[in-house]
């Protein structure tokens, strides 16, 4: 079995550890945790907050499924771009509500409620695609072990978002929370346009041999 840790599989091994934890902290999982809880921050009663949280959980499935359904035509990492690229808007448009609120300009919550369904429609085409890049472009010697690590981020990532989010709420206020999400999205669309190989329509023993042309320059 190839050593996972050899440079140019070390790479590889970096990339999904790092986008396994920063796609946590670009707010998915807080928004989908805490979702009632946010909208009710807008003066929502807790009816219509579960109400608004059963919209954002069918528009979930539905651009799930979406993207299963486009991924194929549009190429992996092109479908990352326009996902990354829609969350960091969305992310900045919702900092920019709370702050209006909070100065006194009441915009009124089904505003919130539009762009956090554009934002888990965004979310959901990198989160379908970016996980099929990443089993992919692994070398089949240390796919195993090099998807369980990403794996296992991921979980402590969702570990963490879960845990911290109450406490940034607080701390940051709802506006700043959104803001540091928005900010997450840039080193993670910078790794993958830096070091994430386009995997659609190339073999796995092509994308086998870049790995190892990167650890002979290594």
């Amino acid at each position: 079995m190839e050593n996972p840790l050899l440079p140019g599989f070390r790479t590889a091994l970096f990339i999904g550890v790092s986008l396994a934890i920063l796609g946590q902290f670009m707010g998915v999982n807080a928004v989908l945790y805490y979702g009632p809880s946010i909208f009710q921050q807008t003066g929502l009663s807790e009816g219509d907050s579960l109400f608004y949280q059963v919209i954002v959980g069918a528009v979930n499935f539905g651009s799930t499924i979406l993207a299963m359904a486009v991924i194929d035509k549009i190429g992996r990492k092109k479908l990352v771009y326009y996902g990354v690229s829609g969350m960091l808007i969305t992310l900045i448009l919702i900092a920019v509500y709370f702050t209006l609120n909070k100065s006194g300009n009441v915009v009124p919550p089904v505003t919130l409620l539009v762009l956090i369904l554009l934002y888990i429609f965004s979310c959901n085409f990198n989160c379908v695609v970016i996980w099929v890049l990443l089993s992919e472009m692994y070398p089949a010697k240390v796919r195993g072990l090099a998807m369980s690590a990403a794996g296992f981020s991921l979980w402590i990532g969702t570990f963490l978002i879960g845990q911290l989010t109450p406490w940034l709420m607080t701390t940051l206020s709802p506006a700043g929370v959104f803001l540091l999400f928005a900010i997450m999205c840039l080193p993670y669309m910078y790794i993958v346009w830096k070091l994430v190989p386009e995997t659609t329509g190339v073999s796995l023993e092509d994308i086998e041999r870049m790995w190892q042309k990167k650890k002979s320059k290594l």
